[in-house]
């Protein structure tokens, strides 16, 4: 009862959508995607994997994470030698959450948190940390201006945001508009244009011009090994792993 029903047969573009997209009551805007960045010049060898990211003796130096559980837990079990597939079936046990605060603790000296999407960049830019988790849209567009940064694909954590509508608000139309035209093809190139972000219309991803899709999260080579959050997972457990989170990170 919070948000408005969308009719989606109104509306239009459903069966354009990729999966979970079109939603009773919310249409996914954009899929982002939280990987490893790091500067080509000054890694000799590049990190392959979340493992190579904890691994402070091949790559010295310190790390960027953002400041909360949902990512860094599923992170750290990949670098536990999880497999993707199995993230969330490991992390929905005890000995799961153990796992991975264990892991994280590991790192945690050598840990610099970041809150702001803009951190990661500036942070590899100006030489504070070897290698971070980043936004790929914000890396993306550092190097289409010329910086050396890049990302590393394999264990990549994507998912969606959405539109949606609050219930009564006073625009309900002109919202139910907008959220049609956003999901138009030429409107999705024209968005992915400005911030390479995955666009939800599959007509709009076959029309992005090959140097774009390569910084695509949704583009088929991008999406190998590469984790879809369990957005269940998260409403089911994120309050406790949260308030368990900010406990660990204050000692």
């Amino acid at each position: 009862g919070v948000y408005e029903q969308l009719d989606w047969q109104r509306m239009g573009h459903a069966d354009e959508l990729i999966a979970d997209a079109a939603q009773a009551c919310g249409s996914a805007a954009l899929v982002w995607s939280v990987a490893i960045a790091y500067d080509r010049n000054k890694l000799a060898q590049a990190p392959a994997s979340w493992a190579d990211f904890w691994d402070v003796n091949k790559y010295p130096g310190k790390r960027g994470l953002r400041k909360r559980a949902v990512y860094n837990l599923e992170f750290a079990l990949m670098a536990d030698g999880v497999k993707v597939e199995d993230v969330y079936q490991v992390l929905a046990t005890p000995a799961g959450v153990e796992r991975a605060f264990a892991k994280l603790s590991e790192l945690k000296p050598y840990i610099q948190w970041w809150d702001a999407g803009a951190q990661p960049a500036q942070w590899l830019a100006a030489g504070d940390v070897v290698m971070t988790s980043t936004y790929s849209g914000r890396i993306a567009v550092a190097a289409q201006q010329g910086s050396p940064l890049a990302v590393v694909w394999p264990g990549s954590l994507y998912g969606m945001d959405y539109w949606a509508i609050i219930k009564g608000s006073r625009h309900v139309d002109q919202a139910k508009r907008l959220i049609a035209y956003a999901n138009q093809p030429d409107t999705q190139v024209r968005y992915v244009q400005q911030i390479p972000y995955g666009p939800t219309n599959t007509q709009a991803a076959a029309k992005l011009d090959p140097s774009l899709a390569s910084w695509v999260p949704t583009s088929p080579q991008n999406l190998q090994g590469a984790l879809a959050m369990n957005v269940e997972f998260w409403v089911d457990h994120g309050e406790e792993l949260e308030q368990r989170f900010n406990a660990w990170a204050s000692k």
